[in-house]
């Protein structure tokens, strides 16, 4: 599995294409109030809750009405009523602050949720429901909470959309009876959601024991991560999983390339404490990465490094914890595949890793092994 997925990475991040401006540039550094790096694409919603795309477009997953990709931030439409953004592999979905949701991108798997496999380069409403709070994205099923039940479509194959069976779909289908779930987190073929109280599920794809229940058996609805409650957040990676209580950082799954950040290279099927500190504040999982944000605004990556996406400077590989700079405070981080984005507490964006689809911003195709502000938008949409 984990070569399958590495070798179609390899083929997405090695793909030709053309990188096109949209007008001239707007000289100012934009700040943000959030940015969601995904597979060979990045969204972000501007202050004014304008919605901002950039890198790869192959299949409109920038939202801009053409398949032409972008080196720097192009504005998604005239909105600027976007609440919140997520990215997946090759689509895009994002709530309005009414509560709406809307998909574009790739939809060969109905990852969308129109009730189609057809692909759409524009914002595409989803249902007509005005309750949706959240919404994740992943390499090929997307989940979200209206509410405070979780929805997910897409592809089944392992169970990741939680309904009971490993029968795709291409419009939501609720997880479950519960209306009481406060957040929803994908990896590529499983999904992982807190509960309120604190509680934490997981379901899907199991092999490397990225559920955490302590088996390596596929599970086709929520099951209970232990017995620990006091869970603030989860983030699913590609084939691990971790979470955050009291402080402290646990991860499970994988760990080939030490993205369990415990000092070794053994997977786990039962969540592990990363290190001692106990003032973590945030945790994300990408590609085989790892990455959190301390008390007093530091971050720390740790994991794959062979793009630079742990952003040290280095394509060295790092098994606990490595800390990022010095001279930026962060307020997020957010790994997608093959690198890595964050906002600094002045709201400035930064990105670092791959850059062969222009996904980090910065009107260039170099890739970069430290953080690289992104310094300015398109003046005009395609």
């Amino acid at each position: 599995m984990k070569a399958i997925l590495r070798i179609c990475a390899a083929m997405l991040l090695a793909g030709t294409m053309s990188v096109m401006a949209a007008g001239s540039a707007n000289a100012s550094s934009p700040k943000w109030l959030s940015i969601a790096p995904g597979g060979t694409h990045t969204c972000a919603i501007r202050t004014d809750h304008a919605l901002f795309c950039w890198g790869s477009n192959v299949n409109g997953q920038l939202g801009v009405a053409s398949t032409a990709s972008q080196s720097a931030p192009v504005r998604v439409g005239t909105s600027t009523s976007w609440k919140s953004v997520t990215t997946g592999q090759v689509d895009t979905c994002a709530v309005k602050s009414s509560g709406t949701l809307y998909c574009w991108g790739y939809n060969g798997n109905g990852q969308l949720g129109d009730g189609t496999t057809t692909d759409r380069h524009t914002p595409t409403r989803i249902g007509t429901a005005t309750s949706w709070t959240t919404v994740k994205a992943s390499d090929s099923h997307t989940c979200g909470i209206r509410s405070g039940s979780i929805y997910c479509w897409g592809l089944n194959t392992n169970g990741q959309l939680g309904d009971g069976t490993t029968d795709s779909h291409s419009g939501p289908v609720k997880v479950g009876v519960s209306t009481s779930w406060t957040s929803v987190t994908l990896g590529v073929v499983h999904t992982c959601a807190v509960h309120s109280g604190g509680t934490i599920y997981c379901w899907g794809r199991n092999a490397e024991g990225q559920l955490g229940d302590g088996a390596n058996a596929d599970r086709h609805s929520p099951k209970r991560v232990g017995t620990l409650s006091g869970w603030t957040s989860i983030k699913a990676g590609t084939l691990h999983t971790c979470g955050t209580r009291s402080g402290s950082i646990y991860c499970w799954g994988d760990d080939a390339n030490g993205e369990l950040g415990d000092g070794h290279t053994t997977r786990r099927n039962t969540p592990g404490r990363v290190g001692t500190s106990t003032s973590w504040t945030g945790v994300t999982a990408g590609y085989f990465t790892t990455c959190a944000r301390h008390s007093g605004g530091t971050i720390y990556c740790w994991g794959y490094n062979g793009f630079g996406q742990l952003g040290d400077n280095t394509s060295t590989d790092r098994h606990t914890p490595k800390k990022i700079g010095t001279s930026i405070s962060w307020s997020m981080v957010s790994a997608g595949t093959a690198f890595t984005c964050g906002l600094s507490s002045s709201g400035y964006a930064y990105c670092w890793g791959t850059n062969i689809n222009g996904q980090l911003g910065d009107h260039t195709l170099t890739s970069r092994s430290t953080p690289t502000k992104i310094t300015s938008v398109l003046a005009s949409t395609v």
